[in-house]
């Protein structure tokens, strides 16, 4: 069979697993049909991977050296990692796929598995997510419009340039919009897992952002701190935030 090039426009899936036979052979399937891939062998290096490269799945072994795949579901979605998390495992017990459920894994596939069905799983999981981010908010801010699911952005129709976490920042803002968000929250949702020195790290990222969307830091209209309280975001009345109901804006992929 034929790989299919991928693209910046196809699904990311991270795989973690420390069997490197098995990850060699999923990654093969994955690729074969498109997809982009990262790999992770133990579950502390996966779950700052999933972090930093925010993919669009995560396929999640059980049982991992430094960190097992129980933990890193769960520490995942205590910092509101929200794309889909497919666990896999040898063990075999009703028990064990509740837990792993219960953690916030969306699906569970006992080992051995035969290829197709890992791939009929994954293709699933994208259509759901996909289902899900058409729902998500395209933010109108004046002359800058944000697709958070598909990562673009535009300020006057041209392109414009957002890292990952700019991204993170914005939708983490924009579903809470109008109720201030803490810093400590930002820092947990959006870095995750001790990665943060300070709050002053939030501080910056948003002064950035507010100078890419044209936000005055000394009366902003968007991105307002509440003394005490943190940040929020306040959204035009006239543009209220809609579902996103096309592909995708034309515009520069999100930097690191």
């Amino acid at each position: 069979m034929q790989s299919l090039p991928a693209t910046a426009s196809q699904p990311e899936i991270l795989l973690i697993d420390d069997n490197q036979a098995m990850v060699g052979v999923l990654a093969v399937a994955l690729k074969l049909k498109g997809y982009r891939v990262l790999e992770a062998t133990d579950g502390e290096t996966g779950l700052l991977l999933a972090l930093d490269r925010r993919p669009e799945l995560v396929v999640l072994d059980l049982d991992l050296p430094k960190l097992d795949g129980l933990h890193v579901c769960q520490e995942l979605r205590r910092v509101h990692f929200d794309a889909p998390i497919l666990m896999l495992t040898g063990r075999t017990q009703v028990h064990d796929r509740i837990v792993g459920l219960n953690a916030g894994a969306d699906d569970y596939l006992p080992k051995p598995f035969d290829a197709q069905e890992f791939l009929a799983r994954v293709n699933a999981l994208l259509r759901r997510r996909q289902r899900h981010q058409h729902q998500t908010l395209v933010l109108e801010l004046g002359p800058v419009q944000v697709d958070l699911a598909h990562k673009t952005a535009t300020k006057d129709g041209q392109p414009l340039s957002l890292t990952r976490t700019e991204y993170a920042l914005l939708d983490l803002l924009a579903r809470n919009a109008g109720r201030p968000v803490s810093r400590e929250t930002i820092l947990d949702s959006v870095w995750g897992y001790d990665q943060f020195p300070s709050t002053r790290t939030v501080d910056t990222h948003v002064w950035r952002l507010r100078k890419k969307l044209g936000d005055d830091a000394g009366e902003p209209r968007w991105i307002k701190g509440i003394p005490g309280h943190g940040y929020a975001l306040l959204l035009p009345e006239a543009s209220p935030p809609r579902p996103a109901d096309r592909p995708g804006l034309r515009s520069a992929p999100a930097q690191e």
